[in-house]
């Protein structure tokens, strides 16, 4: 449905420019944020919003369309390649303010928070006098471990403590458990570019986890200042922000979908005598923080002949990780390893499956494919974290177990291989709650309500 505000824009032709802005794009990467943004600006379109992207690249500047949307990928360092010089800041432009310049954008939408797309993009962008919205796709703007797991032992509530976080993360870095407190009492100093850091990085890096705490509460801090509103695609990531005092009016929570081709809901057929194995899938990055590994333990405690099929898909960068998941499947049959799925194939990889498993061992803000399993009418094995807790109902439509314990994921598992009906009952329960369109709708409103406060960006360019 559209808003009031959208279709007094339809009528009266008045279109917004959006550029988002993102760290990655197709074809080079899939994750769940270029997902987001590709279905986004496919959906802007229907409310009146004509869109841009802009993605960093290790190669060079280039331009081409992806869905009918044009992309422009600038090189990394496009943010300090200098191309206006002028006494007056404002009328300075670097490589990367000429690219979103040359886009007449009403609205800047940021995506990622990453060294090709993050603070520094921001504030350039800021210094040309255009609004921006910032999208927390991932917990890293506030945790320095990027999980939002405090000690890696439960869900942090996010508030950057620059003693507690730098104890957290130097046990994420391997540090005992005495030495670790050691570091988080500490002064904040900075010694990263010093002559610690050329006798040894690792330990300058240590010596300046404080410093880095800071730095990065910092950072949050001049997101907010610098950004028009944050969007939390949980209600979880919300919460966080109110613990680091960012102010309840900038934020807006809207949650993602899956994109309108997971519209096809096929009928299960997970009973009968003659029923081969329950299939459990799990599609997602072949990394320690995914939890693929958590799975495999998972069924190594059942029976040999129990009636169940675990296919795992994806692929990391973790070489050993990649090993012992290797590794495992030629110890058990039931583990088969698909490599990469196109996300033009994840529909059909999905409606081979009876059951999504999402072992993740961090906060997630989504995750897209839970919404994706959804719409499929696919029972969701989640753990009990973020923005997974947030989407899946234990005992209603799936299960939420703990995300570093096998046990109970074991006995999910026999479960479902050996209660049809019960697999059968979830499923029935698993209903489509939101549309890209929805989305799309939210995010058009909330760009005209940015724009009503403020003179049209767009007169600049004219």
């Amino acid at each position: 449905m559209t808003s009031p505000a959208d279709e007094k824009a339809e009528a009266t032709g008045s279109r917004l420019r959006v550029v988002h802005c993102v760290g990655f794009y197709f074809p080079d990467s899939t994750g769940g944020t270029e997902v987001y943004v590709r279905d986004l600006v496919s959906a802007l379109s229907r409310y009146a919003v004509d869109s841009t992207i802009i993605a960093a690249t290790d190669g060079d500047y280039h331009r081409y369309s992806w869905n009918g949307v044009e992309v422009v990928r600038y090189p990394i360092d496009a943010p300090e390649v200098q191309r206006v010089r002028d006494k007056d800041v404002r009328k300075r432009r670097t490589m990367f303010q000429e690219i979103v310049e040359a886009t007449k954008p009403d609205l800047f939408h940021l995506h990622s928070w990453t060294i090709g797309a993050g603070l520094r993009h921001l504030r350039q962008v800021a210094r040309m006098g255009i609004p921006s919205v910032v999208t927390m796709h991932v917990p890293s703007p506030i945790c320095m471990r990027g999980t939002m797991l405090l000690n890696d032992e439960r869900p942090c509530d996010g508030r950057i403590d620059d003693r507690r976080c730098a104890r957290c993360w130097a046990l994420d870095r391997g540090l005992p458990a005495p030495a670790a407190y050691l570091v988080s009492r500490l002064p904040r100093w900075d010694v990263t570019d010093s002559v610690v850091s050329r006798l040894s990085p690792r330990a300058a890096t240590l010596l300046s986890a404080r410093a880095a705490a800071a730095t990065k509460a910092r950072q949050l801090r001049s997101m907010a200042a610098l950004s028009e509103r944050i969007v939390a695609p949980s209600e979880w990531v919300r919460a966080a922000l109110s613990e680091n005092a960012i102010p309840p009016e900038k934020v807006v929570v809207s949650g993602q979908s899956a994109s309108a081709e997971f519209s096809d809901r096929k009928q299960r057929p997970l009973q009968g005598g003659n029923r081969r194995e329950i299939v459990i899938g799990f599609l997602g990055r072949l990394e320690r923080y995914k939890g693929a590994d958590l799975l495999v333990r998972a069924l190594a405690r059942l029976p040999a002949d129990l009636p169940v099929l675990l296919r795992i898909a994806g692929v990391g960068q973790d070489a050993r990780f990649a090993r012992r998941m290797e590794e495992a499947t030629r110890k058990d049959s039931r583990i088969q390893l698909m490599g990469l799925v196109e996300h033009e194939m994840v529909p059909e990889f999905l409606a081979d499956i009876d059951v999504l498993a999402v072992p993740s061992r961090y906060m997630e803000t989504g995750p897209i494919v839970v919404q994706e399993a959804r719409a499929l009418g696919i029972p969701v094995m989640g753990a009990d974290l973020g923005g997974i807790s947030e989407r899946v109902h234990h005992g209603l439509d799936g299960w939420l177990l703990p995300f570093d314990d096998p046990g109970p994921w074991a006995e999910a598992i026999r479960v479902a291989a050996t209660d049809r009906a019960e697999v059968a009952r979830l499923s029935s329960n698993m209903r489509r709650t939101r549309s890209i369109d929805d989305v799309a709708s939210e995010m058009a409103t909330l760009y005209r309500e940015i724009m009503a406060d403020r003179p049209k960006v767009a007169e600049a360019w004219s």
